[in-house]
């Protein structure tokens, strides 16, 4: 009897630390499972909200660089963090003169320079008075936070557009609009060596024009297309044309089927609204009507009907079928 029960209490203790290194295994398992989800999670989550789509191993080393520390929320200048002014200066250690640079931030606008190439005016409407035209928009800044060392520019992919600040640059007067995106979105990216962005786009937009139809169909109308900060005033930021009249492209070249463009040019504004002031440019273009279209059209058709009813004057009363063939 005692020995039957000294061999159950052995066998219950063997048991029960078979049980235990088990629960220990498992509880180990657990842990390292545990951190190691942690740890892949928290920087799936870190470069997530940093990068967007994009994690740390699929950018350049370059990119990587200027991602550091980078805040696409913030435009350049934003409380001096923005345009930084070069400063060179020569120091003398020992019989050595080495010459330095650093940058000292200075406050201020970014100074955005546009230009436009008008692909197409695909239609011109009378009755719903606008206009739809493709267009390639082109926009220029500076931001210092992007410098890197060379002379070199990098082209990046246009999805990488994300991780950037952008300007909210919109046309106040576009009814309709979309961004082409066959086969990618018509996006490029640049960035050069000195902080300058490139940031170009593929749009098309109808928009509105107020047309003075009373010369119709000798009539002239000038339509315009403006470029408005939607959420950055005055104090914030500056639109400039790069190259004045000769930023626009394409509509000398331009050919309409009732219009041809007369003359066009640009100016400087600002739009003034209840929230404030806020950067405009502006591009006027006058569109000539093209008479002979409509004397082909309508006149000569109309001339054509009214002489041939003066016919049934020279033809006898009596002549009834000659009569009922022009309708008399």
């Amino acid at each position: 009897m005692i020995l039957t029960k000294l061999f159950f209490l052995n066998t219950l203790h063997s048991h029960c630390s078979s049980v235990s290194h088990y629960h220990r295994m498992l509880l180990y398992l657990l842990f390292w499972t545990s951190l190691f989800l942690l740890i892949t999670n928290g920087e799936r989550g870190f470069y997530g909200n940093q990068y967007g789509e994009w994690n740390d191993s699929q950018l350049q080393p370059t990119i990587q660089k200027l991602m550091k520390g980078y805040n696409r929320y913030l435009r350049p200048n934003f409380n001096g963090e923005g345009q930084l002014q070069l400063i060179k200066y020569r120091l003398r250690i020992k019989t050595r003169i080495i010459q330095t640079r650093f940058f000292v931030p200075t406050e201020g606008p970014v100074e955005i320079g546009m230009s436009l190439d008008i692909a197409s005016i695909d239609a011109i409407s009378e009755i719903n008075m606008d206009y739809t035209a493709t267009i390639f928009l082109r926009q220029r800044w500076r931001d210092s936070r992007l410098i890197f060392p060379g002379n070199e520019s990098l082209s990046l992919d246009g999805r990488l557009v994300s991780l950037l600040w952008i300007p909210d640059t919109f046309i106040p007067d576009s009814k309709r609009s979309f961004l082409h995106d066959v086969t990618v979105e018509n996006r490029l990216i640049r960035i050069f060596s000195n902080g300058t962005v490139l940031y170009a786009l593929r749009i098309t937009a109808t928009i509105a024009c107020n047309m003075d139809l009373t010369k119709y169909p000798m009539d002239r109308q000038e339509c315009t297309l403006q470029l408005e900060s939607w959420g950055y005033n005055l104090q914030d930021v500056v639109f400039y044309w790069t190259r004045g009249n000769d930023s626009v492209k394409g509509l000398d070249t331009l050919r309409l089927a009732q219009y041809s463009v007369e003359s066009y040019y640009t100016t400087i504004s600002e739009a003034v609204y209840e929230t404030g002031s806020y950067p405009k440019l502006v591009l006027y273009f006058a569109l000539r009507r093209n008479v002979l279209f409509f004397i082909l059209e309508t006149y000569v058709p109309s001339t054509l009907l009214v002489v041939l009813s003066w016919v049934s004057f020279w033809i006898s009363q009596s002549s009834v079928p000659a009569r009922t063939c022009i309708g008399q």
